[in-house]
């Protein structure tokens, strides 16, 4: 009785030392047979593919991050960089990718902006250079976490889906329905946030404003040259349409949706494919 007691107490104490060098999820054998189907995934990595672009910071050092602009890092592996905001200033440094999940960064540096005081711009930097590894979140989206040496975690990530929209698109239908002919396009420029492409008539242009969640995509300052055409009842639908978008989601490698609300699409594209 005694044995089994001390094994069922070695059992809790192993569970309760998960870090980010555990590859994989201690699950109940009794449970096993009949929930298989649900299991969660072993293979908690990420890919070199999926590490390169731009991560959303939710917490640093356990505690929501707060920012006066979108707190986010971006990894350019091909240079092996790293660059972003705390917060309140520009950071930039170097990356150092070992092993299978060891990441350290280095030479971080950063801008002298003065900031608000409930800006948690030292936690996040304090948290970079705590950084020694990182691996993938358990959870619905593209998540990752930031371990230091003793394998705590310091920071916890999403991936920023919306850089995804980068590139050429046609309009396929808005608010419901299809558009056959004259179909408006769009290029969106994630990294210079600007929106160009043709409305239907004429060319249109404008901003675009990311809201620090992984789908957030908003366009702002929408114009288009003024030439008339007999008729401009496709182009003043898609952009009084564009006006209320507030995100996106994947429909499959060619499509996405543009929403006001989620899972109400306003604007359907397809992926225009480059010659």
């Amino acid at each position: 009785m005694r044995k089994s007691f001390l094994t069922a107490l070695g059992l809790l104490i192993l569970l309760s030392i998960a870090s980010c060098k555990t590859s994989k999820k201690i699950t109940n054998p009794q449970r096993e047979e009949t929930t298989a189907q649900t299991t969660v995934p072993q293979n908690l990595t990420i890919s070199r593919e999926e590490l390169e672009g731009t991560w959303i910071v939710k917490t640093a050092e356990k505690k929501a991050v707060v920012g006066e602009s979108p707190v986010e890092i971006t990894f350019d592996l091909t240079n092996g960089r790293i660059y972003g905001n705390d917060g309140c200033n520009v950071v930039n440094g170097t990356v150092i990718l070992e092993g299978d999940n060891q990441l350290r960064f280095e030479s971080l540096i950063s801008t002298m902006k003065a900031c608000r005081p409930e800006v948690t711009d030292r936690i996040v930097l304090n948290a970079l250079n705590n950084t020694r590894s990182y691996k993938r979140s358990d959870t619905q989206e593209l998540g990752m976490k930031f371990c230091d040496q003793k394998g705590k975690t310091v920071m916890t990530l999403e991936k920023r889906m919306v850089d995804w929209l980068n590139g050429s698109w046609k309009v396929t239908a808005i608010n419901g329905k299809t558009i056959n002919n004259e179909n408006p396009t769009m290029v969106i420029d994630i990294p210079e946030a600007k929106l160009s492409g043709f409305a239907g008539c004429n060319r249109m242009f404008g901003n675009i404003v990311l809201d620090g969640t992984p789908y957030g995509i908003a366009f702002t300052q929408i114009g288009a040259t003024r030439m008339a055409c007999p008729d401009m009842t496709t182009e003043q639908t898609f952009l009084s349409a564009l006006e209320k978008v507030t995100g996106f989601y994947i429909v499959n490698n060619s499509h996405a949706a543009l929403y006001q609300q989620p899972q109400q699409p306003i604007i359907l594209l397809e992926k225009v494919q480059q010659k």
